[in-house]
């Protein structure tokens, strides 16, 4: 059923159904949206750049020593799928299981060997490695 109201303005009917025209099954999707202000602030000052640049130098002294790890396929392989940007959405939120220990949140990005997880705004670096499971929904991530 559909109610119709005639519009004089542009010669038109404009049609508005009462039930969504197309339903999709799927999981549930959450759109996370920010507001931004932006401030431009007017500078006077004048920057004259030195002849010799100077550079800082940091020693970096590796003391500790990690253990290496072999990343397990089949959890990388979910890790790369979830991390697209519809399924981070789709697939909302995850538990990682970590060395026994449950890890709740998003995955914010992935590189090499390492997952950033983002939970209650604080973002952890995990190694991928020392990842056992992905459960979605309380059951192992099984999808794609």
């Amino acid at each position: 059923m559909f109610v119709g109201a005639y519009t004089t303005e542009k010669g038109g009917i404009n049609i508005s159904y009462k039930d969504p025209l197309l339903f999709v099954q799927g999981p549930p999707m959450f759109v996370k949206m920010t507001k931004t202000t932006i401030i431009e602030e007017e500078s006077t000052s004048v920057f004259y750049p030195s002849e010799s640049p100077e550079r800082e130098t940091i020693e970096i002294n590796s003391s500790l020593q990690t253990e290496t790890k072999v990343v397990n396929p089949v959890i990388e392989n979910k890790i790369r799928y979830l991390s697209r940007p519809f399924q981070k959405q789709a697939y909302n939120p995850l538990q990682f299981v970590v060395e026994g220990d449950i890890l709740k949140g998003n995955i914010l990005k992935m590189e090499d060997d390492m997952l950033w997880i983002e939970s209650d705004e604080v973002t952890t670096e995990i190694e991928i490695a020392k990842i056992d499971d992905i459960l979605w929904r309380g059951q192992s991530f099984d999808g794609q």
